[in-house]
């Protein structure tokens, strides 16, 4: 239940703290005083709409913030604990700031949260039944979903609606597949032949450059030949003059001479270590010598691969070192094409199975909906004689959709009927009920709506609209008897009504240079003058205080 609610800058509230005691409150007050200002800002406490016209003219932001019992609630404190937001055992604090030109935050123990978690947690919380609720009945969305609440399908419905998106996703999936299958044959078509074309020329990255320098080695043999061999000639084979002669000659006179100066004997063995080297070059010269000999073959076969592979580069517009990441990135699309050459197949019979995944929990759901149809109005139609309807009926028919339609909400539409008189046949609400008979009808829709409901506390904002008398005092009577399981707070400008309340509020529009309004509690003289002022207009007389005393007395009953 709502222990306490603290709003603060919220249109003509400036501030207000109020706590609820378990029970019925009712929460009464002149016309234009600003009573369903209240739910309005627990309404946006709870995840509603917010503007920036809430916020309270010169004030920086809007904050609501309520405290909520939930000892008895696990619903609430499973969800909490699955968000890793419990705070205290038994309570959860909600806190809500609007602002002018920024976006709303939302609390949740302190903590920030998206405003959806609000809305997620405040549907477990408090359940709100708003002033024009009589209107929405007439719509045939809210039917359904007041019928799939009492038959406490909701969730399954919303499952279902994502059951229906698939169907629809695949269908069109499908489509698409069946639509494009001769484009998709053609290119898989090419695209094998590119693949066998580049495989059977067998591309490498590091071969072209290798071919390359070894078909330049090979164009220039000759030249190679002649050019090795006349070095070998100076470095080795000249008689007399070659380096590798005049090295050694220089190194015998250098070792004579340093028997007369040791410090050539150093300079002799540097001339020794040159032509050592000298000869391990000359030794390598002469193996590539040996190697440089013409075979036109081969340069003939290497000239024919390196046409290939330019003539395959300049085909697909792109140097011959990257053929190889091409036919790579080619056999990888062509693979996943081969993949799905049976999508068409495969989606076909994954519809298949979306359909029938459909059909089943459809099929669950029209169960249900027609069993909690029976119910609903079997208990509706208790409530309408004490609601001074008594010749009036109240039933609910469920109607097929139009054949192989899967709608997100199931295979059929949801009506609720009236026959108001016994001569009179069945129609829809809007057009078999009249504006005092719907408001009446509506609160008998609530009452057994909220007597199933799973929510601790419920709020009415003038649902009472309509009617009076003897009924109202029937309504107030059925409201306190509600209030035995759970929380209600009922904003009311009907004294029979507010009379049956265990608590009282009373707003009050205060005067001044500033609009403020006050919220307080009343005791037993304060109620009897509320009820007098409900009763008497402007003129209160002694007779209606009599008549507001015997109006407590009688709740007392």
């Amino acid at each position: 239940m709502i222990n306490w609610i603290d709003v603060r800058d919220f249109v003509v509230i400036k501030h207000v703290q109020i706590s609820f005691e378990p029970g019925f409150t009712v929460i009464t007050g002149e016309t234009g005083a600003g009573k369903s200002v209240l739910v309005d800002a627990l309404a946006i406490l709870l995840g509603g709409r917010a503007s920036a016209d809430l916020v309270r003219s010169g004030a920086e932001h809007t904050e609501v913030q309520a405290d909520f019992d939930i000892s008895n609630l696990a619903a609430a404190k499973q969800w909490l604990a699955h968000m890793e937001l419990d705070g205290e055992a038994d309570e959860c604090t909600l806190r809500r700031t609007v602002y002018p030109e920024k976006a709303s935050r939302g609390f949740i123990n302190g903590r920030p949260v998206p405003i959806q978690s609000l809305r997620e947690l405040g549907a477990l919380l408090t359940d709100i039944h708003g002033q024009h609720e009589h209107h929405l009945l007439l719509r045939r969305d809210v039917q359904r979903m007041v019928l799939d609440s009492s038959a406490g399908i909701a969730e399954d419905v919303q499952v279902l609606a994502g059951a229906a998106a698939e169907v629809v996703q695949l269908a069109a999936e499908l489509s698409q597949a069946q639509s494009g299958m001769d484009a998709r044959r053609e290119h898989q078509a090419l695209l094998r032949h590119q693949v066998e074309e580049l495989t059977a020329l067998a591309p490498d990255p590091d071969e072209f450059q290798q071919i390359g320098e070894k078909h330049a080695r090979l164009s220039h043999t000759r030249e190679l030949a002649q050019g090795a061999w006349q070095l070998l000639q100076v470095l080795d084979q000249a008689e007399d003059v070659s380096a590798s002669v005049v090295l050694t000659r220089a190194a015998s006179r250098l070792g004579e001479l340093a028997s007369y100066d040791t410090r050539l004997g150093a300079l002799a063995d540097q001339v020794q270590s040159i032509s050592t080297q000298l000869a391990d070059t000359v030794a390598e010269l002469q193996r590539f010598c040996d190697d440089y000999a013409l075979d036109p073959d081969e340069l003939e076969r290497i000239d024919q691969r390196l046409r290939a592979l330019h003539d395959a580069g300049r085909k697909y517009r792109i140097t011959p070192d990257a053929l190889k990441p091409l036919l790579e990135d080619l056999e990888h699309d062509l693979a996943r094409l081969d993949a799905t050459a049976h999508e068409p197949k495969v989606l076909e019979q994954r519809l298949q199975e979306a359909r029938q995944d459909y059909d089943r929990r459809a099929g669950a759901i029209s169960e249900a909906r027609s069993t909690a149809a029976e119910t609903l109005a079997e208990a509706v139609n208790a409530q309408l004689p004490s609601l001074g309807l008594e010749t009036a009926v109240f039933r609910v028919t469920l109607r097929q959709e139009s054949a192989g339609l899967r709608s997100p909400h199931g295979l059929e539409n949801v009506y609720f009927e009236l026959q108001s008189a016994p001569d009179l046949a069945f129609a829809p609400l809007e057009r078999a009920a009249s504006g005092g008979e719907l408001s009446r009808v509506s609160l008998a829709v609530q009452l057994t709506a909220t007597a199933e409901g799973r929510t601790p506390s419920c709020i009415y904002d003038e649902v009472d609209v309509g009617i009076g008398g003897k009924v109202a005092e029937i309504v107030g009577q059925k409201l306190k008897s509600l209030a035995q399981a759970r929380q209600v707070l009922c904003i009311t400008h009907l004294p029979q009504v507010a009379a049956q309340g265990h608590h009282h509020l009373r707003v009050t529009r205060l005067s001044g240079d500033e609009t403020q309004v006050e919220l307080e509690a009343l005791d037993a003289a304060g109620r009897s003058e509320e009820l007098a002022r409900m009763l008497g207009g402007v003129e209160i007389t002694a007779k209606t205080r009599a008549h507001a005393e015997e109006l407590l007395s009688r709740a007392l009953i």
